[in-house]
């Protein structure tokens, strides 16, 4: 089965719907009605998909993810790396990673990248997937998980080098056991660290 088979056959699932609905709500927060929002690592298109009313603009470096979200989306998608961002200097007011630093090494350059695209005032959310939680350290342990791809497997020590470039506050949510949902903000239990801010630079 191929990612964009596997990340569409999870979405469609009620744990896959909830995730996905959870993360979209706590983006929402910090987003005002008319901000260019620039979603790095959009995959198949599930942010998008539920930022209908939103400027936003998907981007991902697979062509077959690129593709996938093109036919199931209206929100622009386009081809391209987060470490060299084909968009203009100070052209979006939000940029979003949503599970996607944890899986790309030059983590400097994808956060400069992100700089450099924001306008002045703008605001970087980064949703990372907490590996202090049960939930995370099962699917990096379980073969065949999408997760044994992540590079960055110590979210504390990524969370370190994010607020070296982002003024902001790490805070966790989206608790996850086994296939239940709930709220919790305790990092053995919360699948998602986020850090929320303003570049330092």
């Amino acid at each position: 089965m191929s990612d964009v088979q596997s990340f569409i056959r999870f979405s469609e699932t009620e744990f896959g719907t909830t995730i996905m609905d959870r993360e979209a709500a706590y983006i929402k927060q910090y987003v005002a009605a008319d901000d260019r929002i620039l979603n790095v690592g959009c995959g198949i298109g599930s942010l998008e998909e539920r930022f209908p009313e939103y400027q936003i603009i998907g981007l991902d470096r697979s062509e077959e993810m690129v593709q996938a979200a093109r036919g199931r989306v209206a929100a622009p998608i386009i081809l391209g790396d987060a470490t060299a961002l084909p968009i203009a200097t100070a052209s979006v007011d939000t940029i979003v990673f949503v599970s996607t630093l944890e899986f790309i090494s030059d983590i400097d350059s994808a956060l400069a990248e992100a700089t450099r695209v924001l306008t002045s005032e703008g605001t970087i959310v980064t949703l990372v997937l907490n590996t202090r939680s049960e939930y995370v350290q099962s699917n990096l342990q379980r073969e065949g998980s999408y997760f044994q791809r992540m590079i960055h497997r110590d979210s504390e020590t990524l969370a370190k080098t994010i607020l070296h470039q982002i003024d902001g506050e790490q805070e966790f949510f989206l608790g996850i056991s086994d296939k239940e949902v709930f709220e919790s903000s305790e990092p053995t239990t919360a699948a998602i660290s986020s850090i929320v801010g303003t570049p330092t630079g």
